[in-house]
């Protein structure tokens, strides 16, 4: 059984998911800007490099405040239901992968783009 993408994306933070979807908007802004004006590649392409690595430093950072949420709250129950703490770990991984597959796909988006000979 799989989550629903829109289950998905409504799990993880919202703040975060805002942010990767705003850094994956710049990327392919930048991406339609790279095709039209092929001198400027080399320098969007090192920006939306820097979206990559801000898209995994956002996903790790929203894994570790997760964590700390999830366990802060575990901390404080005398026992817990092992569908509560599973369920909770998996909401806390969801913003981190969704980092990581916008790294991927924008790093995909800043490979160069050969000239036409």
């Amino acid at each position: 059984m799989r989550m629903p993408l829109s289950e998905f994306l409504a799990n993880g933070d919202l703040k975060f998911v805002i942010i990767l979807f705003l850094f994956l908007s710049i990327a392919i802004y930048y991406f339609i800007k790279k095709i039209t004006s092929k001198e400027e590649q080399v320098h969007l392409n090192s920006k939306m490099n820097k979206l990559v690595t801000w898209s995994l430093f956002i996903g790790i950072l929203s894994l570790m405040l997760g964590l700390l949420h999830s366990f802060y709250f575990i901390s404080k129950v005398n026992g817990i239901a092992n569908n509560l703490l599973f369920g909770g770990l998996a909401n806390v991984i969801i913003t981190p992968t969704l980092g990581v597959v916008n790294a991927m796909i924008i790093k995909l988006l800043s490979t160069p783009i050969a000239a036409k000979k």
